[in-house]
């Protein structure tokens, strides 16, 4: 039983908090008029208003009558809750069962991922959600944070920070997660419950982005709008709206859009580093840099970007950089084991070995005052 990484929904062609335009300087602020209704409505994208009905709507989560006879194979003789989770989640992943294999490149629903035996991990949350219900199981959604990483192909640190997986509550024992691939714990930071109306939107909005790159603006728009109008404060929603209208030619569109993301998120790095590529492209030198350097503030403020230009800094013998990346990253959070295990490390690369065995014996004590 493994789990995987779905693909980030936000595109960013670079690539939760309260309104960003009351946190942002006066001369920072969205300069236009454009309202969300405008950028929703189709009025401006596809000529006229849109009604509910030209939208899609889709039951995500249906069970068909094949799910339901493969539950009555596989899961039936269960007699509690774990047993029923553990044989539902066996049946879907062994090859004489379902057989599941994951598809990072396939978002569908339930019906559609257990019909073709593929999926990404959002896919397999959907089936799994969709079948542990039908089989009267407490199960919730869940999102893992995922560490950042380092990309070597552009030198610089990327984050893939969203990861889909389901709990299922098994009242007084621990929580069992089933997930299609594994997020080894190296990499795991933390979780947060999701709500449904999220978890629908980010199919709408999956689907979306696979319209827009392959250039079916039409069906992307709708799609993206669906996914706004299912959660209508989903930063990354607009966002890549703004990404669509300006691969349309609709820069101030795409202005309004990014700027919308921002007053439902103001660190949304997607939009913020989106808006800083527009104003490159505008020559807005000004509106550029600042935009750009928010995004540089929110990452070095993240403990967890210095972690990984310590280890980048360690792994070019830049031994002393990377103990002020280190260090830096204790002074924002110094309860974090794995940062003293790496400071232990970049000591004894050096030579300094009572340094080293401290840092290591305080990672230890750390990781006993987790379990």
């Amino acid at each position: 039983m493994k789990v995987k990484k779905f693909q980030n929904y936000s595109i960013v062609l670079l690539v939760v908090l309260t309104s960003a335009c009351k946190t942002l300087p006066n001369q920072y602020v969205y300069p236009g008029e454009i309202s969300e209704y405008e950028l929703i409505s189709g009025v401006t994208f596809l000529g006229s208003a849109l009604n509910n009905k030209d939208f899609p709507d889709i039951d995500v989560m249906a069970v068909s009558e094949e799910m339901s006879a493969f539950l009555e194979r596989h899961v039936s003789n269960a007699s509690n809750h774990e047993t029923k989770a553990k044989k539902l989640s066996n049946a879907i992943f062994n090859n004489d069962g379902l057989g599941l294999k994951y598809n990072p490149g396939l978002t569908m629903t339930a019906i559609e991922t257990f019909d073709y035996g593929a999926g990404n991990c959002l896919s397999f949350s959907y089936l799994f959600f969709a079948m542990a219900q039908d089989l009267g199981l407490n199960v919730q959604f869940q999102e893992i944070d995922i560490l950042p990483e380092w990309d070597y192909t552009n030198d610089e640190i990327y984050v893939e920070s969203r990861h889909i997986n389901v709990r299922v509550n098994l009242y007084g024992k621990n929580d069992l997660i089933v997930d299609i691939d594994s997020v080894g714990p190296d990499r795991q930071l933390n979780y947060t419950l999701l709500d449904e109306s999220y978890v629908l939107a980010l199919f709408y909005g999956n689907v979306a982005a696979e319209y827009l790159l392959k250039q079916d603006f039409e069906s992307s728009f709708k799609y993206f709008v669906k996914a706004i109008k299912t959660d209508y404060e989903g930063s990354s929603f607009w966002t890549n709206l703004g990404v669509l209208y300006r691969r349309d030619g609709y820069e101030d569109h795409a202005e309004k859009a990014y700027f919308t993301a921002l007053s439902f998120n103001p660190k949304d790095k997607a939009a913020l580093n989106n808006l800083s590529f527009l104003y490159t492209e505008q020559g807005n030198k000004e509106r550029a840099d600042y935009f750009g350097q928010l995004v540089e503030k929110y990452q070095e403020s993240n403990p967890y970007f210095r972690y990984v230009k310590a280890q980048k800094a360690m792994e070019e013998n830049q031994y002393n950089l990377a103990l002020d990346h280190i260090n830096q990253a204790i002074r924002q959070k110094d309860n974090e084991a794995r940062f003293y295990s790496l400071k232990g490390t970049i000591f004894a690369a050096i030579g300094k070995k009572r340094e080293a065995e401290r840092a290591l014996g305080i990672a230890e004590q750390l990781k006993i005052e987790a379990l």
